[in-house]
């Protein structure tokens, strides 16, 4: 096996850079090292990255931030992108066992409705997403109780663990499936922009009452969840409370496709995503190093870091007025 020298940057957790990790000794023999890497695969959680200067340096990303193609040589991120070599279209949750499971499954098929099932689910830490999220929340509450059971609005006492720690999304479906509805509702709204909420909530047969990617039915079939990127509130709540109330209409969806196509597209897999890496690490070093390292290259770079320094340094001072308060 081909051996890599590969360092991890700027993840939020263990959840993707583990993920990707475990795809790629599949391959490779991976060893895995802040020291004299040749790669190293980051993501938006901080600056660390700039420090491995004579490095392939891989963008991954699993939130809405575009790749920079001055500071990176490849990138994986969700937009719609062709960018030569240096793109791969890869949203965070094919990442999740969740993803697999869907694609295996490619419906829900029950037979029934659980009597005991609850209403609706709301699972959400981030209090500072688009304001629709929470008014979404706040007026289907407001008709039948939602029950919010992440740090945000939290009514309820149930208990998932903390987000992109280990098996943290596996404790979510299994809460997730004593409902027949899902709030999953991206932080914001941008083409290709799908996460993992709208797939853990297919995952655990809800029907998910979505926002957020506009093109989000190239690859998931619309019939199958509540687009609320086409509805009013009051359209929306209407659908969720008339299959709320009719068994018929609620099996009908969600027994529905998961997928646009009946099948999952082939380029959202583990094999597809190996085969990027591939295609990356088959390339002499000296040729993947696609940016810039001359003259207006080494200017954007140096101005960034000098804006990342000045940013850290306000961020000091703003705690230090904030404790002498």
């Amino acid at each position: 096996m081909q051996r890599i020298r590969l360092a991890f940057s700027d993840f939020p957790g263990p959840t993707n850079s583990d993920a990707i990790l475990k795809i790629l000794s599949t391959r490779y023999d991976v060893h895995v090292t802040d020291t004299n890497p040749d790669y190293v695969i980051y993501s938006v959680f901080g600056y660390e990255y700039l420090q491995f200067e004579n490095v392939v340096r891989i963008f991954f990303t699993g939130e809405n931030v575009r790749p920079d193609f001055n500071l990176c040589d490849y990138a994986f991120s969700y937009d719609w992108l062709d960018f030569g070599d240096r793109h791969f279209r890869a949203p965070n949750f094919i990442l999740y066992d969740e993803w697999r499971d869907i694609v295996v499954r490619r419906s829900s098929a029950l037979a029934g409705i659980d009597p005991c099932k609850n209403f609706c689910n709301f699972i959400y830490s981030n209090g500072d997403s688009h304001p629709i999220r929470d008014r979404f929340f706040h007026a289907l509450n407001a008709v039948e109780p939602v029950e919010s059971f992440g740090a945000h609005l939290r009514n309820s006492d149930r208990e998932i663990g903390e987000a992109y720690l280990h098996k943290w999304s596996a404790r979510k479906i299994i809460e997730q499936k004593k409902f027949k509805f899902s709030i999953s509702f991206e932080n914001s709204s941008t083409p290709g922009y799908t996460t993992e909420k709208l797939v853990h909530a297919l995952c655990a047969d809800t029907i998910p009452i979505y926002w957020g990617d506009p093109l989000v039915g190239r690859v998931f079939n619309p019939r199958r969840f509540i687009d609320m990127n086409v509805l009013s509130f009051e359209e929306a709540i209407l659908r969720v409370m008339s299959l709320h109330r009719d068994d018929n209409a609620y099996l009908d969806m969600v027994n529905r496709p998961f997928f646009a196509n009946g099948a999952a597209p082939e380029n959202l897999s583990d094999r597809a995503l190996l085969a990027a890496f591939e295609a990356i690490f088959s390339v002499p070093k000296e040729k993947a190093l696609h940016r810039n390292p001359h003259f207006w290259g080494r200017k954007y770079e140096s101005r960034r870091r000098h804006e990342i320094k000045a940013a850290r340094l306000i961020d000091r001072l703003d705690r230090l007025r904030f404790w002498k308060r």
